[in-house]
């Protein structure tokens, strides 16, 4: 999963200065073990697209249900296209004799997931240009819009402990 990137250059493009706020508010939840856990249990219990409820819990302008539903799309394109293909190869190699090549495809998977986040940030912004928001943003609402098997109880819990990490 994401680790803290490095700070943009001057005259970067502005969606690579954008990104790196979100890839570090992604690496500082990973990195919390109460938080990556209830991720990982989303992921494996609900299918959740981990990547996806990060930028949700994070993205900082308002977007309707339907464009939610927009993303998710696009995330699912991009998660079966590569990321899923990637994890399940990794997987597969998770033994002693072959630790180097797993951490090679481990590092490729990071790179895909980096590139879905990237993605996300630029369908979004084509979705909706960034403005002031005109009223709070409700992660509690984007979650269940965007995984509606995702238990409340769950999103509840989860909202919690990420906020505690």
């Amino acid at each position: 999963m994401p680790e803290p990137g490095p700070k943009p250059e001057p005259g970067k493009p502005p969606l690579a200065t954008g990104f790196a706020p979100f890839w570090d508010f992604a690496a500082r939840l990973w990195t919390d073990p109460v938080a990556r856990e209830r991720l990982m249990r989303w992921q494996d219990e609900f299918g959740v697209d981990v990547m996806l409820a990060l930028f949700a819990l994070w993205y900082p302008q308002p977007l309707r249900p339907s464009q939610w539903r927009v993303l998710r799309q696009t995330a699912r394109r991009w998660q079966s296209s590569s990321t899923e293909r990637l994890r399940a190869l990794r997987r597969r190699l998770h033994t002693p004799e072959r630790n180097a090549l797993y951490r090679a495809v481990l590092a490729l998977e990071l790179q895909s997931e980096r590139l879905a986040g990237l993605q996300l940030l630029a369908e979004a912004r084509h979705l909706a240009p960034q403005t002031t928001p005109a009223f709070a943003i409700d992660p509690q609402r984007r979650l269940r819009t965007l995984f509606p098997d995702l238990p409340d109880a769950e999103i509840r819990d989860g909202l919690r402990e990420f906020m505690a990490a």
